[in-house]
């Protein structure tokens, strides 16, 4: 239920997730104030552009003097702004950057918001931050056992012990807990690897055990929009899919375009050459391998349940491996269409 003139300030509102929160609470009557780091937003294909009716605010996350003011009298800020990449190269650069954003960034928020007097803030924080559940579906009360497989993990898990401590502190912060998250505009690892696949740039896949959760924007938009409720306190939500590991993600992927399936190597037999395209990675090359993505692939699970969710919020998660089916379909008609002319 929207109340009369609630008012929203939202960080990441122009990202995957962001853009498409932006257009659903806008359409419900939220109105929205967005905080983006510059006067114009890059267009991104299938990806929703801003709505006419929403206000934006010019500013920094790291700089709360940028958007202080602006805060000032919401009902709800919504922080959603983060550095997600995987598989990055052991440069202190890359870490700082993805520190700085993840970590420093969410607690400028969070104590800008305090200092605004917010009633109400929703932050989204990632099954990678609770880490490894060996195979097994855990709930809200799982704690990371402080093996960290990709640096995005450990600055996630950082900055969401940060937010539950402000929370168990009284601040009003309810805390999604998502899974990955695919559909329209999105570009991600998975995303890109999909886009890889189709461009024949993908001569081998790693054979790992490792398996994830996956969940369709859509849904997790209908979860954070759900935890908006003045009903709902201080409480933390596990917004989770179906179950997935890159295997099968391949197997989908050469059943949908009627290929055979990719031949497979050992994730060991990949070291030398990953370590050797961290060091060029290190030089400012963009490279397809690194150590870390391969620490990914050593069998781990990243598998929650979003049972508490479904009980009490009546969410859905809705039907993953359908739903990605789709999505891979219209990701490879787009492909088809765009090089129809050998473009």
């Amino acid at each position: 239920m929207v109340l009369l003139n609630q008012s929203i300030f939202m960080t990441g509102g122009t990202g995957f997730i962001g853009s498409h929160l932006v257009n659903k609470l806008s359409a419900l009557g939220y109105q929205i104030t967005v905080l983006q780091r510059t006067s114009t937003s890059r267009a991104v294909i299938g990806r929703p552009t801003l709505p006419t009716t929403i206000k934006t605010v010019v500013g920094d996350i790291l700089h709360p003097e940028s958007y202080q003011d602006a805060m000032m009298g919401h009902d709800t800020v919504i922080h959603l702004a983060a550095d997600y990449r995987v598989g990055l190269p052991p440069s202190r650069q890359a870490h700082q950057g993805m520190y700085q954003t993840n970590v420093v960034g969410t607690a400028q928020v969070i104590e800008a918001a305090e200092r605004a007097k917010i009633p109400q803030i929703l932050y989204m924080s990632t099954t990678a931050a609770f880490g490894e559940t060996h195979g097994q579906l855990l709930d809200e009360s799982h704690r990371h056992n402080g093996v960290f497989r990709s640096y995005y993990e450990e600055t996630k898990h950082i900055a969401h012990e940060l937010v539950v401590k402000r929370q168990q502190l009284g601040s009003p912060i309810n805390i999604a807990i998502c899974s990955g998250v695919f559909g329209p505009g999105d570009n991600s690892v998975l995303a890109q690897t999909i886009e890889a696949y189709f461009r024949q740039k993908i001569p081998f896949q790693i054979a790992t055990t490792s398996t994830f959760q996956l969940c369709h924007v859509n849904h997790i938009c209908d979860g954070l929009i759900k935890l908006l409720s003045p009903e709902i306190q201080r409480q933390s939500y596990l917004l989770t899919g179906a179950t997935f590991s890159m295997p099968e993600i391949f197997q989908l992927l050469s059943q949908i375009t009627y290929k055979d399936e990719l031949s497979s190597k050992s994730a060991s037999s990949l070291k030398p050459l990953a370590w050797i395209m961290d060091k060029l990675a290190g030089l400012g090359l963009t490279m397809p391998l690194s150590q870390e993505a391969l620490r990914i692939m050593d069998g781990s699970s990243y598998t929650y349940s979003s049972e508490k969710a479904q009980r009490e919020l009546g969410w859905c998660a809705g039907e993953s491996k359908n739903e990605l089916i789709d999505v891979i379909i219209q990701q490879k008609n787009a492909f088809d269409i765009i090089n129809k002319d050998g473009i």
